[in-house]
């Protein structure tokens, strides 16, 4: 009877072990994501590889299978030091349709700030920063995309100029698109313009303050 008692013991034991780390792996398929009831923490900077540690296309994917899962989340905290813009914008859609909040932790940098942009209550850790700065391109990443033979094939480039003639169009686009957003979400145009004109290398944090005056930050 002992015996038998442990060894239901332990099956219960493997069993509730077992769940836990279903459930473990659901959630944090993407590693920059955890859960804790209803508050979704997203840090890009925990991610092992650091090529990763950036907003990226698959964490747009990662929201959406965690937000359609998980209707009890109600706030999003983010922690990053940017990545691409426009899954970042994504980003701030898929949490403008949740009705989520969202809380800035850290560092909110570059292309985060967009992300972040999709809260309904907006709010920043007391001494943390949310950081700006206007779009850049380095000069090897610009030459490979240029030699990509598929991608000369799919814009349709000659040469050089064709390339250049689109890159023109492109940056003009990106810059409309993120003002469009910024605008949507109620900022004062004023704070967006200085936010575009900061310098890449070193950015532009304003003081919480600013922030909330611009109604970049709602309390």
């Amino acid at each position: 009877m002992i015996n038998l008692f442990y060894m239901n013991l332990i099956y219960f034991k493997y069993i509730l072990i077992s769940l836990i780390l279903f459930n473990t792996m659901v959630i944090h398929a993407n590693e920059k994501f955890t859960l804790d009831g209803n508050v979704l923490y997203y840090n890009t900077e925990i991610a092992s590889k650091e090529e990763n540690r950036e907003i990226n296309w698959d964490d747009v994917d990662s929201f959406k299978k965690i937000l359609s899962e998980n209707p009890q989340i109600k706030s999003v905290y983010i922690t990053s030091w940017g990545g691409q813009i426009d899954a970042a914008i994504e980003i701030g859609d898929i949490i403008i349709d949740y009705e989520l909040n969202t809380h800035a932790v850290e560092i909110c940098f570059s292309a985060c700030p967009l992300a972040f942009l999709g809260g309904e209550k907006r709010t920043l850790q007391r001494g943390d920063k949310i950081g700006f700065h206007q779009g850049t391109w380095d000069a090897e990443s610009i030459e490979e995309y240029y030699d990509d033979k598929e991608t000369q094939e799919y814009y349709g480039w000659k040469n050089p100029f064709d390339f250049a003639s689109w890159l023109y169009e492109d940056t003009q686009r990106e810059i409309y698109s993120e003002f469009k957003y910024y605008i949507e979400r109620g900022i004062d145009p004023a704070f967006v313009i200085e936010t575009m004109a900061a310098r890449s290398d070193d950015g532009w944090y304003p003081r919480r303050k600013e922030l909330l005056d611009a109604n970049f930050l709602t309390e």
